[in-house]
């Protein structure tokens, strides 16, 4: 629930804060005080987009806050929670600040938010019903989306989406093989000699690098085997020397013998032995190394040879071995095009009527699940537009097969008749300013009797209506009241009296500028401004006294 809202800076405010309460609450004032500011405050809120002309003169930035009392079963607290934001004492804290350049931050709990997440949390804590909505219901996709909110689609919305999404796909995919196809066979005979030249060389990762050492051993033969024999003899000894294994065998030997009289000798004797056994280990290998190397001309000349070929195609195909591997892989690929063309369109062919079946299954159960709530939502919509005094009229939501797209086969109508004998059409055809307010009221009341969101916000509801239509308009949002936090702004005398807290917006001049203020009314000032409302003057006598008396019918006087 929005509990307050500051504002600062902004068109003709130049600071107010504003407290809410529950239930139904009233904004009015004279035309042109500053009740569309207000509005426009939410809408920053929303994410909309910055006009810098809003921005008080002389001032260089202007910035909203509101608070909001937030139930943990709120979607809201879920998603700051994933994103490792504190809710606290349950109260959120929204704030955005913006600057003459255009410029600006955005804070949710002190913690930096993008627009777009500002714009999602807003859109999940409030609905605001303007003069616009009035004119999106004509729109088909915005009749759809509430269809679908409504009948709670998404789950087969979803499953529908993954076969169109596929199916989107494998058009693409047969596209693209048959480009392939084509272009594989008009280079043909290149594509055969680049893939029997590379198979033919028995290409493998690696090789090149390993050649190159098995030619340099080959090519250091004899600076290799000398060496080696060097150390075999440094390791080993000849018939007149002695060589480290033998110094460290009779080092060992030595400590051995006196270790029993001198027990400290112990650790030397325990650290000789593992050194011992490692150069007798290591004397091995390096003999081992020594007796299997040979010198063959012939191995290293097709070495030499197989370097060369390996070199060859690098330049031409590489410039590295592996970039070489990869070129035939591609290659060989690409030639599989024209040799096997018909069993690759095949295999694509059948993936998409498989993709296709399933598509159709999941398109039918969503028409099906679309028909079904349709018909519901229509009889309550209807129910609830005799109930603002139109008692003749048909409102129906017509499902029928339609082109296939991301959204399902449907095409969805919203049709309409507000007179007795009239044949239904298309609501963007014949609905008036005055019927189309009341269209989307009804639904708003419909939606909003299973809706998650905690503020509705209604400006402009009273366009084109009055009379006793005006009192069941107000009946309407005070219904919707008593589960949600509803805010209104009128110029309704029948429907602001339905309300428990009332907000006058007022243009006062002071010091030679202009400011808009807001304050509550109650009692008797209340009785004034409603009575305002109904003739334009708060001290005419009968206006005060019928003013009295809609406040008293609706127990708030």
């Amino acid at each position: 629930m929005l509990e307050s809202l500051h504002i600062k800076n902004l068109a003709l405010i130049n600071s107010v804060n504003i407290e809410f309460s529950p239930g139904f609450t009233i904004l009015s004032g004279e035309t042109g005080a500053g009740k569309s500011i207000i509005l426009g405050a939410l809408s920053l809120l929303f994410g909309d987009k910055v006009d810098s002309s809003l921005i008080r003169s002389g001032m260089s930035e202007a910035s909203v806050s509101a608070v909001i009392s937030l139930p943990t079963t709120s979607p809201v607290y879920r998603y700051l929670l994933e994103r490792g934001i504190d809710i606290g004492d349950d109260n959120l804290i929204i704030s955005r600040n913006v600057k003459q350049t255009g410029r600006g931050t955005i804070y949710i709990q002190s913690t930096p938010m993008t627009l777009n997440d500002l714009s999602t949390i807003s859109h999940m804590l409030f609905d605001i019903h303007g003069q616009s909505e009035h004119q999106s219901l004509l729109i088909t996709e915005k009749q759809r989306i509430i269809l679908d909110s409504y009948g709670e689609s998404n789950l087969l919305i979803r499953e529908y989406q993954s076969f169109y999404t596929q199916n989107q796909h494998i058009d693409k995919e047969i596209l693209a093989a048959k480009n392939q196809i084509m272009d594989a066979k008009k280079e043909e005979d290149y594509l055969s000699f680049v893939v029997n030249e590379l198979e033919g060389a028995s290409l493998k990762k690696g090789e090149d690098d390993e050649l190159t050492e098995e030619i340099n051993v080959l090519t250091q033969y004899e600076h290799i085997s000398e060496s080696l024999e060097s150390s075999y003899l440094a390791l080993k000894g000849d018939e007149g020397d002695s060589g480290a294994l033998s110094a460290l065998r009779s080092s060992l030997s030595s400590v051995k013998r006196i270790a029993h009289i001198d027990s400290s000798l112990n650790e030397i004797v325990t650290r000789l032995e593992p050194l011992v056994l490692e150069v007798e280990d290591i004397t091995l290998n390096v003999r081992d190394k020594l007796s299997g190397m040979s010198f063959s001309q012939t191995k290293l000349d097709s070495l030499n040879e197989r370097a060369a070929l390996l070199q060859r195609l690098k330049k031409k195909y590489g410039p590295s071995l592996d970039n070489v591997i990869s070129f035939r892989d591609k290659t060989k690929e690409k030639l599989r095009f024209t040799t096997q063309s018909d069993e690759i369109l095949e295999a694509l062919i059948e993936k998409k009527k498989s993709i296709e079946k399933n598509l159709s299954v999941a398109a039918n159960s969503l028409s099906e699940h679309r028909k079904k709530k349709a018909s519901d939502l229509s009889s309550l919509i209807t129910d609830r537009l005799k109930e603002l005094h139109m008692k003749h009229v048909v409102f129906t939501i017509r499902v029928e097969d339609g082109e296939y797209s991301i959204h399902g086969k449907d095409s969805i109508e919203f049709l309409f008749s507000a007179n007795l004998g009239e044949p239904v059409k298309k609501l963007k055809e014949i609905a008036s300013g005055g019927e189309l307010s009341r269209v989307m009221l009804a639904i708003k009341r419909v939606l909003g009797e299973s809706d998650d969101i905690e503020t509705f916000i209604f400006d402009e509801v009273d366009t084109g209506i009055g009379g006793a239509v005006a009192y069941a308009v107000g009946e309407q949002i005070a219904q919707i009241a008593t589960k949600h936090q509803v805010i209104v702004i009128s110029h309704l005398a029948s429907i602001a009296s339905r309300a428990e807290n009332h907000l006058v917006v007022e243009k006062i001049s002071d010091e030679g500028r202009t400011y808009t203020t807001i304050h509550k009314v109650e009692k008797e000032e209340r009785v004034k401004e409603i009575a305002r409302m109904l003739s334009g003057q708060e001290d005419n006598n009968e206006a005060l006294t019928h003013a009295a008396t809609l406040l008293a019918q609706n127990g708030r006087y």
